[in-house]
């Protein structure tokens, strides 16, 4: 027993921020806390991939260390760790394999423009190509390393998160990489992407998710910041169509207390549910206040949470 998590335990590669400017941008998890353990690219790929099954080491070494004390000891990696909630007592040996790739680096461009995304008015939005393709030209080397000596799992989960997918400018290097596999495409649904409908019909490990958040036009436009509502239910019934069964369609609802908790928006979104044959939603919040300690704006999210859990539940 060891204080750990399941990304520690599933060795999680995670890319969720700038690949250009951040020199540790190869990490175990994205929490939004400080000093997670991180590594940036090497040389080499080779070199890149053994610092990071290096880091992951270290993280593990210490956590077993340091498992019967508090926060008060000098950490060299595990700093942010103990910041974290995921971090707890717990079983955590995995089998050396990397289970979880989450490609969400920046700069990525998206034409969306949510109230609790910093994307599209920041610079990590913006991406030139010709400035950043040395890096991710080193992210795509040090991937294929990872593949060749057979580090990934084949169960792994490969999550496509970087801005939209379907607008991206190495989009077709990352479905070249990812159409066999377990991937999830993290979509907006403003474009029907025919490379993914292909994936969908041809690999039952495949899925899109889209961050719905709205059950009807009025509410998208305010969290979403464009007026096509329409359209993306129109593509999103249409991903559903491509698909070979029903679990490769999966919705998030991110709960926005007093701007998409009303029971219009919730029956809405529970009848489209109905419409593609979908039982399962996750109910997600502003990622960016999660260790926030507001206590009021926690009160109404967990009262606009349970709102939407008993409909769900009511609607089977």
């Amino acid at each position: 027993m060891y204080y750990g998590c399941s990304w520690i335990k599933m060795l999680a590669l995670k890319i969720n921020t700038r690949i250009d400017t951040n020199e540790e941008c190869i990490a175990l998890c994205c929490e939004p806390v400080e000093k997670q353990p991180a590594v940036g690219f090497g040389s080499t790929a080779k070199e890149t991939v053994g610092n990071f099954i290096k880091m992951h080491q270290e993280v593990v070494v210490e956590s077993k260390k340091y498992a019967n004390c508090g926060e008060n000891v000098k950490r060299l990696y595990t700093d942010g760790c103990v910041k974290c909630g995921n971090y707890k007592l717990g079983e955590w040996d995995g089998d050396g394999l990397i289970h979880y790739v989450n490609l969400s680096m920046y700069p990525a461009s998206c034409q969306c423009k949510c109230i609790y995304c910093d994307v599209h008015s920041s610079d990590k939005g913006r991406l030139n190509k010709a400035s950043s393709e040395e890096y991710y030209q080193k992210m795509f080397d040090m991937l294929n390393y990872a593949c060749e000596i057979g580090l990934i799992a084949e169960d792994a989960l490969w999550q496509i998160s970087s801005g939209e997918i379907t607008i991206h400018p190495y989009k077709d290097r990352i479905y070249d990489l990812v159409e066999n596999r377990r991937a999830i495409f993290f979509t907006n649904c403003f474009i029907f992407d025919e490379r993914i409908a292909e994936i969908l019909s041809l690999n039952p490990y495949s899925s899109i998710n889209f961050s719905i958040d709205a059950g009807t036009p009025q509410t998208w436009f305010k969290i979403k910041g464009v007026d096509n509502f329409e359209l993306v239910t129109d593509n999103l019934v249409n991903y559903y169509s491509a698909s070979i069964r029903p679990d490769q369609i999966t919705l998030k609802y991110i709960v926005l207390p007093g701007i998409n908790d009303t029971l219009r928006d919730y029956q809405s979104l529970i009848e489209m549910m109905k419409i593609l044959k979908i039982n399962r939603l996750s109910i997600s919040r502003d990622y960016s206040c999660k260790y926030s300690n507001d206590s009021e704006k926690f009160s109404h999210l967990c009262v606009a949470a349970s709102y939407l859990l008993a409909l769900l539940k009511k609607n089977g």
